[in-house]
């Protein structure tokens, strides 16, 4: 016999998960759109010292007005633990960021941060979306300055052009 409410359980953690995957690709794909779509428009949201306080709209676009300048962006969300109760959920996940920065003509330098996400959500009009979001930095390094001409390479398939970005390209039709 299936149990109804547990199989509502699975399907709303993996919308949840869906969520938290879709804000990575809207930052490193820098999507500004498709970041809204993660948070309610009246969601607060707290970053510490990048963003102590405003909404998700307001910190997507701080954000990727930033990352629009750099090299090249990496997130990652991974220990991904998910509360669910009715249509209120909380989830905590640890993310990973590396950042590319320029420096000079040729150099380059990365941030990398070690942080958990810790939201609340809401189910609204069928749809998770984050309503309250801190985040807690755990680690934080930046990686000394490198000749970039070489590593430029690795780089071969970031567009800034949703048009041309290979992801964008193979989900196009799906």
């Amino acid at each position: 016999m299936i149990d109804e409410k547990k199989l509502q359980e699975l399907i709303d953690k993996e919308e949840i998960r869906d969520q938290i995957y879709t804000y990575c690709r809207a930052l490193d794909r820098i999507d500004n759109e498709l970041g809204y779509t993660v948070f309610a428009e009246d969601s607060h949201v707290n970053y510490g010292p990048t963003f102590p306080s405003g909404t998700g709209r307001q910190f997507i676009d701080l954000m990727l007005e930033q990352h629009r300048h750099m090299i090249s962006t990496h997130h990652m969300m991974t220990n991904i633990l998910i509360k669910v109760n009715g249509d209120k959920a909380s989830s905590e996940t640890y993310m990973y960021a590396a950042c590319k920065f320029r420096k000079g003509k040729k150099g380059s330098y990365t941030v990398e941060a070690r942080c958990r996400d810790i939201d609340r959500w809401e189910k609204r009009d069928g749809k998770w979306l984050i309503v309250d979001r801190v985040v807690a930095g755990d680690n934080t390094f930046i990686y000394s300055p490198v000749e970039t001409s070489d590593l430029e390479n690795y780089n071969t398939h970031r567009n800034k052009k949703r048009e041309e970005d290979q992801s964008y390209i193979v989900f196009k039709d799906i």
